[in-house]
């Protein structure tokens, strides 16, 4: 039995005080080495960490390059305005009270109180404005890599909006902040909106991508016209501002000095590159008022000399300032639904039967024919009889020649041309396309469409190849497609002397103080195999049409200057409507689309312009009278006097006609 009363030996006690002993030295040699591990190695790497616990890094927007027509007129600038940026999860100090000297910190998700709060103090275009929005911003809070940034959710903040969330600011903070920025704001609206296009968030896709172009959820990018194709020089580098900030995220007014000490380095955005147009404005705006009344149509005015685009205009078109606010849902499915397409630049996204303006293709490739007589004259009666079928032309013109047959826009002429194997669907294809039709011109705007320039083998992909489409062909019917771009080529090419021109619209590109950065030099494509004979003949008829009073133009024929050019009546192949259409008062879908091409002066060409009513009817009443208000406006001719004949009321007949200007 052990007394427990006895004393302890020492000797048996002295094992166990240096076990003890050895054990304290190791713990507090453990933590003299962490602790020189944290203050002397480590040492800076944590004071980093300190610091950012009240250091924050803002994004500084670049401005974005500014678009400006020829004359320095501006298309496209900037406005200052406020953005709304949440941070769905944010780092705040594991100890709140010891403020910015906390070292340990933990991520927390926005409450749906402060979600709720947020969305109450904007104003939203519509319900599914509203529901889109808080979409946004839990789908931020359900992702916290990609929350714990700060994010755009909303661009263009009102005053009101702004006063409010400032007023709220305490019960928002930290998950909230307004910021600086700008808006785009197009100083001319609808009128050059398909040139100039719009702005829109960027797509989920492209940051996926992440091609080193460093978009951040929220950023805006062009997504049409000039705003999309010259993205990577309009939208500059964005810059970065250091700031002292406190526990609720909120900037510090007066921060300590070793706090601003540790901030690091401000850089300075780089600001957008600026694009200059070569389109002239007030030849713009002229071309967009001479649509009025028009529901749908386009309009290309090109230099026959360079290929420089002087105007370009579609209807519909939509402001695109509209695009830099939230549109309401009901509006934008009207516009997706309407039969009118105010989406679609109608001057390349779509490509028409180009009727009788097709016929200089035509007329060239029968001049290339050694057995062809341009003289001979050809006997209309208003109509031919070709496999069964019977071909009609406008009324019965007598007899007709080359010349003729284009000043009065003869039909029978071109289709006995057809028959005979004068023209041909391959003859025809390869005059086409040597000036520039059945493929896209080159000015890379809008999505450009190819249009369509049938062959024989085209025309068999689905069986036999039947010869009649040869003779809708050479009329510009049966499958031939062209976009009006497309037309003012091939116009252009026939009013210089056989030169095509590549369009292009962007003249140069600056630096924001001014530095050139890229000039455009004009680029002509191979010249088509086309005798200066055959061209000087198809022209003398084309000033015939306007010029001469059995012309189909020649009662829109401006005082003051010469014109030469043809008319286009294409028909579209419907007899009845669809449900929808007759909601539009004055949209009859079953009319011919009505085109003019012209260039002037005649003997000296410097501009052509071409233009298409949608389903406006004939050529020469709905068309013709756009296309000499252009030229009239560039050329500086006189107006005619007296009232011009009412949309609507067909041209007098030939050899009826009053000029407009006199003789």
């Amino acid at each position: 039995m052990i007394d427990l009363r006895a004393a302890d030996d020492p000797r048996l006690l002295r094992p166990r005080l240096q076990v003890m002993a050895g054990v304290a030295l190791l713990v507090f040699a453990a933590l003299l080495g962490r602790l020189c591990q944290l203050q002397i190695l480590e040492g800076a790497h944590y004071a980093r960490r300190a610091e950012q616990n009240f250091v924050d890094v803002v994004p500084v927007d670049a401005p974005r390059g500014r678009i400006f027509a020829s004359g320095g007129e501006p298309l496209a600038t900037n406005r200052p305005t406020y953005s709304l940026h949440v941070t769905a999860w944010v780092r705040r100090p594991a100890d709140p009270g010891r403020g910015a000297e906390a070292t340990v910190t933990r991520r927390e998700p926005m409450p749906d109180g402060v979600l709720d709060t947020l969305a109450s103090l904007l104003d939203f275009a519509d319900d599914e404005d509203r529901r889109r929005f808080l979409e946004k911003v839990r789908a931020l809070v359900a992702d916290e890599a990609r929350g714990r940034y700060a994010t755009r959710v909303r661009n263009n903040l009102s005053w009101e909006e702004n006063a409010r969330i400032q007023a709220r600011l305490d019960d928002l903070a930290p998950w909230v902040d307004v910021r600086a920025s700008d808006r785009r704001f197009y100083p001319v609206g609808e009128v050059a909106a398909f040139v100039t296009g719009h702005m829109g968030n960027v797509s989920s896709e492209r940051l996926r991508r992440q091609d080193g172009t460093g978009y951040r959820p929220g950023d805006r990018v062009g997504h049409t016209g000039i705003e999309r194709q010259w993205e990577n020089y309009l939208r500059g580098r964005p810059g970065a501002r250091p700031r002292v900030v406190d526990v609720r995220n909120r900037e510090v007014e007066d921060p300590p000095k070793a706090a601003v000490a540790s901030l690091p380095p401000y850089r300075d955005p780089i600001p957008g590159q600026d694009i200059h147009l070569t389109l002239e404005l007030d030849l713009q705006q002229a071309a967009f008022d001479a649509f009025e009344g028009v529901l749908a149509g386009g309009l290309v005015a090109m230099d026959v000399r360079t290929g420089a685009i002087l105007a370009m205009v579609s209807v519909p078109a939509i402001d695109p300032n509209l695009y830099e606010q939230p549109i309401p849902r009901a509006q934008w499915e009207a516009w997706t639904k309407s039969p009118l397409k105010p989406f679609i630049d109608k001057t390349v996204q779509e490509h028409f039967f180009p009727g009788s303006t097709y016929k200089v293709v035509s007329a060239l490739t029968a001049l290339q024919d050694p057995h062809f007589d341009p003289e001979r004259e050809i006997e209309c009666e208003g109509s031919v009889l070709y496999g069964g079928r019977r071909f009609r032309d406008t009324h019965a013109h007598g007899p007709m020649n080359l010349e003729q047959a284009i000043v009065q826009s003869c039909n029978v002429y071109f289709y006995t041309l057809a028959i005979e194997e004068i023209l041909t669907l391959e003859r025809m294809a390869k005059v086409a396309r040597a000036f520039g039709l059945g493929e896209r011109t080159g000015l890379g705007l809008n999505g450009e469409v190819r249009g369509r320039i049938p062959t024989e083998a085209f025309e068999a992909r689905t069986g036999t190849y039947q010869r009649g489409v040869q003779l809708n062909s050479a009329i510009g019917q049966g499958n031939v497609k062209s976009t009006v771009l497309q037309i003012a080529v091939l116009y252009a090419a026939v009013a210089n002397g056989g030169t095509v021109w590549t369009p292009y619209i962007v003249d140069r590109i600056t630096t924001h103080d001014g530095r050139l950065v890229f000039e455009t030099e004009p680029l002509a494509k191979p010249r088509p195999p086309v005798d200066p004979e055959d061209l000087a003949r198809v022209r003398r008829g084309l000033y015939g049409v306007v010029n001469d009073e059995r012309g189909t133009a020649y009662s829109e024929r401006p005082r003051g200057i010469e014109v030469a050019g043809k008319t286009g009546t294409a028909q579209v192949g419907r007899e009845e409507q669809k449900e929808g259409d007759a909601a539009i008062p004055g949209w009859e879908p079953t009319k011919d689309h009505a085109w003019f091409a012209a260039y002037a002066p005649a003997e000296d060409p410097q501009i052509v312009v071409v233009a298409l009513v949608e389903h406006g009817g004939v050529g020469a009443d709905a068309a013709a009278p756009i296309v000499m208000r252009v030229l009239e406006h560039r050329l500086g001719a006189v107006a005619a006097t007296g009232t011009s004949r009412p949309a609507g009321v067909p041209p007098p007949l030939p050899g009826t006609r009053t000029p407009r200007g006199g003789s």
